[in-house]
């Protein structure tokens, strides 16, 4: 009984490493699950596109109309599952910044002039949360063999936290309880107050690097199609001030007056009247990142 009982315990053994299990394809001191782990930290640069700033000529699409000088910091966090190197499951934060600057248009022409003299600006912080899916496409065309660099796509859903903020008199002011725009006035019922929260869609490339067998390097971007068009508190036209001392308090109705039409800041006395164009609600606003990681990978362990 007691040889049986060994005997089939040998063979369960050499069956989960068969079959749950293969030999770490860069070594063979290690071996690996189906399922293998992975949880790493990620450095560096996010911008986005909105109705600010731009470049010469009507709005382009896509990094056509970015301002590359209004590149900000930007970092994250991230767990994935990944299934013999195929397919994997990633859920992440990813914290950082984005701005704009109409300023940037300073020596522009045409239609982009009339949006340097609009003048505006902003900068938001972003906290996203969001869950992924990677294909890894080659190992697929390649009969299931892996190599230590291997490219991927990207797409998931997430939710962001986002205050757009503005400067004004020497502090960053925030936008969204202003009303800028009109948002929750009875005068506007199109426009409606936006939240702090927005969702997101991020697609994007990478390319991982099996730096060592406990070690994953990754280069990204990730380019983020979203849910709002207020990441830079910029929609639709301008309305009618004086409805600013109707619904806000004196200090927050003088800043709201100033922030909301600012042409005078670099032409004194030049107003935009009620329904001239201030933003393009036709688009939604984007935003990107592009980020170095390094990964720690949780489901390999020593051959023995």
């Amino acid at each position: 009984m007691k040889c049986a009982y060994y005997c089939c315990l040998v063979i369960g053994q050499l069956f989960y490493h068969f079959v749950y299990s293969q030999y770490y394809f860069s070594s063979n001191n290690r071996v690996e699950p189906e399922l293998l782990w992975e949880a790493g930290l990620s450095a560096g640069v996010m911008n986005c596109l909105t109705d600010i700033g731009g470049n010469n000529g009507a709005g382009k699409k896509f990094i056509k109309d970015l301002n590359w000088n209004q590149t900000q910091a930007g970092g994250s966090i991230f767990v994935n599952a990944d299934w013999h190197y195929l397919f994997g499951i990633r859920a992440g934060a990813t914290l950082g910044r984005v701005a704009g600057s109409d300023a940037v248009l300073k020596n522009s022409s045409g239609v982009a002039r009339s949006r340097y003299l609009r003048n505006l600006q902003f900068r938001t912080s972003i906290v996203e949360l969001s869950f992924a899916a990677e294909l890894f496409p080659l190992v697929l065309f390649n009969k299931g063999n892996v190599s230590v660099l291997s490219p991927y796509l990207l797409a998931g859903i997430g939710g962001f936290h986002y205050t757009p903020r503005a400067w004004l008199n020497n502090k960053w002011t925030d936008l969204r309880s202003l009303h800028t725009e009109g948002e929750g006035f009875i005068e506007y019922p199109d426009r409606h107050v936006y939240g702090q929260w927005a969702w997101s869609v991020p697609t994007g490339i990478g390319i991982r690097y099996d730096a060592a067998g406990l070690v994953n390097l990754r280069f990204e971007i990730a380019y983020r199609f979203t849910g709002t068009d207020y990441l830079d508190d910029v929609s639709k036209e301008y309305i009618d001030a004086s409805l600013f001392n109707h619904y806000l308090p004196p200090a927050q109705a003088m800043e709201a007056n100033q922030l909301a039409d600012r042409s005078a800041e670099l032409n004194a006395g030049v107003k935009n009247n009620v329904n001239d164009i201030r933003g393009n609600p036709a688009n939604k606003d984007a935003w990107f990142s592009a980020m170095f990681s390094a990964s720690i990978v949780l489901g390999r362990v020593r051959h023995k």
